[in-house]
């Protein structure tokens, strides 16, 4: 990802600080082959998931262009079991309305990866190498509101693994909007918990 022994250049610097900011936010940080920074992400929703979070700067898409692309994605879940993999496709579609066009915005994308049975979400930024002071805001920016995203859709992405066709995206957006003032733990499993046992009686009725 960098020159290590030019500590000027601009795509060392942008590495060093996010690989700071991430520390900062997540409580550590590794750095794999290739440059790319990973971190667990811990405690996630109610249902207290954990994800994994690399980050990477890639080439840009014209090599002419100042422009770099930085690649966060997030791994939320392997071994997706083959008898959840119809819901998950659907449901996720549905999730990627929501944060692109809907109620709940965001930047990036939810997938699903065959070889691997994982669900992850993508969001790939263009940053403008000779401004990285700018760039830097954008980076801490978006973290943050990726850390808010995976917090917010954890609990979904559980459903659909552990009980699928229990939950529709309307459902869990109600869900979402119930909590949005509560700051204890507590209370947003019990906002959980009636959220399960009224789907659940729906779907016997």
């Amino acid at each position: 990802m960098a020159n290590k022994e030019n500590a000027t250049d601009p795509v060392m610097e942008i590495s060093r600080t996010i690989s700071e900011l991430m520390e900062g936010l997540f409580g550590g940080v590794d750095e794999a082959e290739g440059g790319i920074l990973r971190t667990r992400i811990s405690h996630l929703g109610v249902t207290d998931v954990d994800a994994i979070l690399e980050v990477a700067l890639e080439n840009g898409i014209e090599e002419d262009a100042p422009y770099g692309v930085l690649h966060f994605h997030t791994t939320f879940a392997e071994d997706v079991p083959d008898e959840a993999l119809a819901d998950v496709i659907v449901t996720l579609n549905d999730l990627n309305h929501a944060v692109s066009a809907g109620a709940y915005p965001g930047f990036g994308c939810f997938c699903y990866y065959p070889p691997l049975k994982q669900i992850y979400y993508s969001y790939r930024m263009p940053i403008n190498l000779s401004q990285v002071e700018a760039e830097l805001n954008n980076v801490r920016y978006c973290l943050a509101a990726l850390y808010d995203q995976m917090d917010v859709f954890a609990d979904l992405v559980m459903f659909m693994i552990n009980v699928p066709g229990s939950m529709s995206i309307e459902d869990y957006m109600d869900y979402v909007d119930q909590i949005a003032d509560l700051d204890e733990v507590e209370d947003k499993l019990q906002a959980l918990n009636e959220l399960i046992a009224r789907t659940k009686e729906e779907s016997e009725d």
